[in-house]
């Protein structure tokens, strides 16, 4: 249960159901939740509005009497969560979250299996093309590079996303952290940086014009 509280006042109301500042905390306004009450005190009339009021979550088994500090716990509602909004289904959330952890060993494995199948792949068709026994022409080079750039493409898939399942199945704290966002960010981005051939070398290969025998 939530109230309003300047620590020495509550938001309580008058005989006519209008806010009004009372001393008693017997007197005051309650709600359900912190959010409800962070509302409220945001559309008081204005002579309400000089009060430092707090949400604060009382313990209703503590006598009027007790001290203060130990009768209220102060909520900010300044840091108020997107989970508080109305629409959120915090049970559907958790259990899909549930349901994510408990197979995502089996996920991880899976996409390094993936991963593995399309090096192969890629392995084959080198050798397929270093095979001097293969005389490939032009259109038939051309569509073995149409499906190798589409086997890098799956593979940087499965890569990724075993690369982001395993950094919260070996960290489950990194669900509470917030930089796991960039984190994530940071592999989708990625930007692989050539060992020997740059583009611009790659370009020139293939722009160049068979010389004439």
């Amino acid at each position: 249960m939530y109230v309003l509280t300047d620590k020495n006042y509550y938001l309580g109301k008058d005989f006519k159901g209008r806010p009004m500042a009372v001393f008693s905390k017997d007197k005051a306004m309650t709600f359900t939740t912190s959010l409800a009450a962070s509302n409220c005190s945001k559309n008081l009339p204005a002579s309400l509005r000089g009060y430092l009021w707090q949400v604060v979550d009382i313990d209703n088994n503590l006598s009027d009497g007790s001290n203060i500090a130990c009768s209220l716990r102060v909520v900010d509602t300044s840091r108020s969560t997107q989970i508080e909004d109305d629409n959120f289904d915090i049970c559907s959330f958790f259990t899909d979250v549930i349901n994510v952890m408990s197979q995502i060993d089996r996920f991880i494995a899976n996409m390094q299996y993936k991963e593995e199948t399309v090096d192969m792949k890629i392995l084959d068709i080198r050798h397929y093309i270093r095979d001097n026994n293969h005389k490939l022409n032009a259109v038939q080079m051309q569509r073995l590079g149409y499906y190798l750039q589409e086997l890098e493409i799956e593979r940087y898939d499965y890569k990724s996303k075993r690369i982001i399942a395993s950094l919260f199945s070996e960290n489950i704290n990194a669900l509470k952290d917030l930089n796991s966002i960039n984190k994530i960010q940071d592999v989708l981005t990625s930007q692989y940086r050539p060992k020997v051939l740059s583009d611009t070398d790659i370009e020139f290969i293939i722009n160049k014009k068979k010389e004439a025998v």
